[in-house]
């Protein structure tokens, strides 16, 4: 990912240290794309690599994941014309206590996100949108940590498509000295930890 690495790190969207993630597992590198969109010119080329890389064909909505799906949703819903909903982490506990917002029964959608490590919130808002009536056929997310996601989405129908790793990204940043070669090998053998189990 050298296209954007380098940018994401010198904003602070890359980190280094450890970290307890949504998952509950503990990371020596975070990885927070809610501040890309302070940076239109990166957002753009988030956006840009996704047009030309993911196929949008046969998909009438594009939903994303509370918080920081909504805003790619947005883009991308902009960019190709298509219908957007977005998909709540819990459902409403008031009026219609629903999870989705947004016009998706009987619609085939692409659920799109930032960050994916094992893949269980992703899980989570596509069964919220199954349940509201749509046919989910893709999902979409800018980073994989390559913790388990992919499996998980293909053992429940649905094609998993990301525009880099985790392992892409601390390899560029090494390569082109932003970070050192002890912290890349320790995110890099935390990374091979998951391949082994």
């Amino acid at each position: 990912m050298s296209w954007i690495a380098a940018d994401l790190y010198r904003r602070g969207m890359v980190k280094l240290g450890l970290f307890k993630l949504t998952s509950g597992l503990e990371s020596p590198f975070y990885i927070d794309l809610r501040r890309l969109y302070s940076y239109p010119e990166l957002a753009v080329r988030v956006v840009e690599r996704a047009l030309s890389t993911v196929p949008f064909h046969g998909v009438e909505v594009v939903a994303g994941v509370e918080t920081a799906g909504i805003p790619l949703a947005a883009f991308l819903a902009c960019r190709t014309g298509l219908a957007m909903a977005y998909v709540r982490k819990n459902r409403k506990n008031h009026a219609t206590g629903q999870a989705v917002e947004g016009d998706v029964a009987y619609k085939r959608v692409m659920v799109v996100d930032d960050v994916v490590t094992t893949g269980g919130t992703l899980l989570r808002s596509i069964n919220y949108l199954r349940e509201a009536g749509a046919t989910v056929v893709r999902a979409l997310v800018v980073v994989d940590r390559e913790q388990g996601a992919r499996q998980l989405l293909a053992s429940n129908g649905v094609e998993f498509y990301a525009l880099t790793t985790a392992r892409e990204i601390f390899e560029t940043l090494w390569r082109e000295g932003l970070i050192a070669h002890e912290d890349y090998r320790r995110v890099v053998d935390y990374l091979d930890s998951f391949r082994r189990s």
